[in-house]
Formats: structure tokens, sequence, C-alpha cells
């Protein structure tokens, strides 16, 4: 890999939240003043996030290179393998918010209901066409049933959320890729080929995911990806209308 070196992994990490973590006490945005919230919510949906990938790297689904790591790990997991779980959920809640305050217009408005219901087919047609692969398999099972309950609870603020996570997609892509051995000018953009990555930090069994990849990255991500984001948005946000109804109550 070209950009070779043992703590690469965290690097990953600390690139992700560099800027939204600076950017979190614009006084605009004033993202700080969420942290109640997102601490809170973090702490139970990364949990959930660790066991599922503790787990899976038991099995063998996926694995981590120990030459871009720097040593420690817990549960079998690297640490930074357990620092991603808050990383990237801090981007992505932060980018969340920032999108809710400058974009005035939210041109998905009045798209999220055709959005949920899209996304719950096509998680349900990769649990029947993928049934036996576990990653993507469970990943589907886990995003449909959270989109169900999404389109019933979560209707207003359903369209931000997709907004975030449709900008969320480049960053994603890029710091995922890095993560499987990016090489842009190897690979078409989206092609079924794995068997020339090499050298990736994060590794993935050809058996358990469709074998799509978008450049380097495996496209079954964006699934588990969107679930990871939305799991975390859909907390804070019930956190702050419950704080919202306690105040008109005491008020």
């Amino acid at each position: 890999m070209w950009y070779d070196f043992n703590g690469l992994y965290l690097a990953v990490n600390l690139g992700c939240l560099a800027l939204p973590l600076l950017l979190s006490f614009d006084k605009n945005v004033q993202f700080y003043k969420q942290w109640k919230y997102f601490f809170r919510v973090n702490l139970s949906v990364a949990a959930f996030f660790i066991v599922w990938d503790a787990v899976f790297t038991q099995a063998g689904i996926w694995a981590f290179n120990p030459d871009y790591l720097l040593g420690p790990s817990l549960l079998g997991l690297p640490f930074e393998e357990l620092l991603f779980f808050f990383c990237i959920p801090y981007c992505s809640v932060f980018t969340y918010f920032a999108l809710k305050h400058y974009v005035k217009r939210n041109p998905l408005m009045h798209a999220d209901t055709t959005l949920n219901i899209s996304a719950i087919l096509i998680c349900a047609t990769l649990i029947v066409a993928y049934f036996s692969r576990q990653y993507i398999a469970l990943t589907s099972v886990f995003t449909l049933v959270w989109l169900v309950w999404a389109t019933r609870n979560t209707k207003r603020f359903m369209a931000d959320l997709w907004l975030a996570f449709f900008v969320l997609l480049v960053p994603f892509v890029i710091s995922n890729g890095v993560l499987t051995g990016l090489s842009f000018w190897e690979f078409p953009f989206i092609h079924n080929e794995a068997s020339n990555i090499t050298d990736q930090i994060v590794w993935y069994h050809p058996g358990h995911n469709t074998g799509w990849r978008i450049f380097t990255m495996p496209a079954d991500d964006l699934v588990y990806g969107f679930l990871l984001i939305a799991m975390h948005i859909a907390g804070v946000e019930r956190l702050r209308e419950r704080d919202a109804r306690k105040a008109r109550l005491s008020a």
C-alpha cells in the first residue's frame, strides 16, 4: 500500500474526526451543545455494533491487518476499530446538524417516504438474494427492521437524515476505501472483482458479502453505514424531543 505505516487506521479515524470536532464550536451550529445527547446515544449504539463486530471477527467474516495497527486490542478488536465507532458517528451526527442549519430548504423534504420504502425493498431483495451470506444478509435484516420502525415513528427528521446520508457518501467511500486498499486508478468505479485488491487494513471474507465494490469498498458497507448513522441520529433526536416535551410541561 502506497501509504504504508503502522498508525494508518488511527490516522483515518483522526482525519475523519478532526474537522467536525473543530467546527463543533462554530457559533451558528454549536454542535457542542448536542454532546450530552450524542455521547449517551453513542454508548449504547456503539456497544451494539462492537458486539456485532467482535462476533463477526471471531467468525472470520472480516479481519484486520496488524501491519497498519498500533497493537492494543479489546474483545478481539483493535483499538482503532473501537475508535471507529466513535469517530464516524460523531462526524455523521455533526454533518446532520450542520446541514439542518445551513440548508434552509431540504430538497428531500417530500421524498423521505419514497426513500424509506425504496430502501426497505432494497434490503428485502438483498436478504432474499444473499440469504446465506452473513454480512449482507444480517445487515439488511437489521436495516430493514430499523426502516420499518422509522417509517412509523420518525417522520419529522427522516428527510434531514437522508440528506445527511447522501452528503456523507463521498467521505464515507473515501475513508472506507483507504481501509480496504484504495487505489482509484486501478479499478473502475463499480466492479465485482476483489481478487486484485491487496494489502487491506480491513479484509472481508468474499463468501459473506455481495462481491460488489465501489472502488475497493464493499458496496455492502453502504447498508451498514446507513444503519450506523441512522441509529445515532434517531437516538439523538428522540432524546432532544423528550427534553423539549419536559421543558414545555414544566413551563
